[in-house]
């Protein structure tokens, strides 16, 4: 299955817990076509032996958690022809950059022997140190989002982002609107893209895809205070995800 003609794609992990990856692989009638197209010639879940770079396509799943990660991501990059960020954690930090609001410390001490061998930094997605070609989002992925932007890529071209919140896929459902039953849903601030899988099923929105840009944040916040959320638990809800994200940094109005 493996030729040199075979475009080279390659999937790393920073921080993370694989699950992006996992998600890669969950395509039973796919897979085996994809294998035809191209080389997996770097992927630590599936094969013993690693191709080394210059590669045609990365994928990169995971935050940017230590400096060593950063020298990790800056090599992966000038190896690649294509960057792709493999999911919220490697788009805006995800789930390890909870620990930065105030229990680094605390996670540390419980964890580990000895914290004072790891070279911690901020928590924050690829982005923040190379140019990334195209974000992912989501926790984890979504597979048609995946084989969509392959196909992009291998014919050279890279697929636009979705620029709609949730609830634009929301109406396409013909779903009704959870946050106007009094449910806490974050779909008004979210990025789209995942075809509302969520709240189809009648379960709030809780953000995994991010910060939508042009997203009204402090609209959504005052809704939620009326609807008696507290300080600390807006503040849970947001840092849950892309609480690293410049957009959730600069909402003051839940101090994060």
């Amino acid at each position: 299955m493996k030729s040199k003609k075979k475009p080279k794609v390659a999937f790393f992990a920073l921080t993370s817990c694989s699950g992006c990856m996992m998600r890669t692989l969950d395509l039973e009638y796919e897979l085996p076509q994809i294998l035809k197209l191209v080389d997996y010639a770097y992927f630590h879940i599936v094969r013993e032996d690693q191709e080394q770079g210059p590669y045609d396509i990365t994928f990169v799943e995971g935050g940017v958690t230590t400096k060593a990660e950063v020298r990790e991501i800056k090599r992966i990059r000038k190896e690649s022809k294509y960057l792709v960020a493999l999911g919220t954690c490697a788009s805006f930090g995800g789930v390890p950059s909870i620990r930065d609001f105030g229990y680094q410390e605390e996670i540390m001490r419980y964890v580990y022997r000895d914290p004072s061998i790891f070279d911690n930094i901020e928590v924050t997605g690829i982005g923040q140190y190379v140019e990334v070609d195209y974000y992912m989002r989501g926790c984890p992925i979504e597979k048609q989002e995946f084989l969509k932007v392959l196909k992009y890529l291998l014919v050279g071209n890279i697929p636009r982002h979705v620029e709609y919140p949730v609830c634009f896929e929301c109406r396409l459902n013909k779903n009704k609107c959870l946050l106007q039953e009094g449910k806490l849903c974050m779909g008004p601030i979210t990025y789209g893209g995942c075809g509302a899988p969520c709240t189809t099923r009648n379960v709030p929105c809780f953000g995994c895809r991010g910060p939508l840009e042009d997203g009204n944040l402090e609209s959504l916040v005052e809704i939620f205070r009326d609807m008696g959320v507290s300080k600390d638990d807006l503040k849970r809800m947001f840092i849950k995800f892309a609480g690293t994200s410049k957009k959730f940094r600069d909402l003051k109005v839940i101090q994060i």
